[in-house]
């Protein structure tokens, strides 16, 4: 697979010194999981874990991802020094394993499973872990800058 990166350019850079940094998130966030390469796909995964868990918990990452991929982003977060989330995401994920889902019918039916309450304590204890995901990712993309965006 030829990889995907996004072209930077060295006049976007001088315009706006975080171009580089929003051409990575631009490419992790709107490019498929099965369109990255190996490299790229740990920061696709922790991206969306940090972006619907801050949305809206556990719950709503489950919702909108599924756990099809739960047991890799696991490990994609301790491969970006977030062992503290991959505890937390592991708990919720046996947690959401353990009971049949079926899929919210409405925003009404949702709701009603939100305030059930069930993911409470592990979105709680995902806001209180000391290394941010956001600052995870940022080491990330400085370590494998070539992996995503192409300096021109």
């Amino acid at each position: 697979m030829t990889p995907k990166r996004l072209p930077v350019t060295k006049k976007a850079l001088e315009e706006n010194a975080g171009a580089a940094w929003n051409a990575f998130i631009e490419l992790v966030a709107t490019t498929s999981y099965e369109d990255l390469t190996p490299a790229q796909r740990p920061a696709h995964l922790v991206f969306w874990y940090e972006s619907e868990v801050q949305n809206g918990g556990h719950l709503q990452y489950f919702t909108n991802r599924g756990d099809e991929r739960g047991d890799e982003t696991i490990q994609s977060l301790r491969a970006l020094g977030a062992d503290a989330q991959a505890r937390v995401l592991g708990q919720a994920l046996a947690s959401w394993r353990s009971a049949v889902r079926p899929v919210p019918a409405d925003a009404d039916e949702y709701v009603a499973i939100a305030l059930g309450g069930e993911f409470d304590d592990l979105d709680k204890a995902f806001h209180e872990c000391p290394i941010q995901l956001i600052d995870a990712l940022k080491r990330y993309f400085a370590h494998h800058e070539s992996d995503f965006i192409a300096r021109q």
